[in-house]
């Protein structure tokens, strides 16, 4: 059984990897969900917290080797992105992601 958990995280951890690693034909934004609640909160100038790191919140690539091209505020709480399918990882599931992302800011999320 432990085997099995860590061959399938090792897929869902290589997945995450090679699918940032594609190129993005898709426009910034196509079917992502909270970008409407990002756009909202700059037009209504929502206070949240900055994002704490110098890297990607979903596979942590280092915004030096890969640029900020996604942003996103969640609950009051800033998170940057390296691509369009990290943006759709954490729009699909963002309690995986928030947590450590929370606890650096020291955010408290609603």
């Amino acid at each position: 059984m432990k085997t099995l958990l860590r061959v399938l995280s090792l897929v869902a951890y290589a997945f995450a990897f090679s699918a940032c690693t594609t190129t993005d034909n898709a426009a910034p934004g196509d079917s992502i969900s909270s970008l409407k609640a990002t756009r909202a909160a700059d037009k209504a100038k929502t206070p949240y917290t900055k994002y704490p790191f110098d890297y990607c919140a979903v596979n942590r690539t280092p915004f030096s080797r890969r640029p900020v091209k996604h942003r996103r505020v969640f609950k009051g709480q800033e998170v940057l992105f390296c691509c369009t399918p990290c943006v759709r990882a954490f729009d699909h599931y963002p309690e995986a992601f928030i947590g450590y992302i929370v606890a650096a800011s020291g955010h408290k999320l609603p």
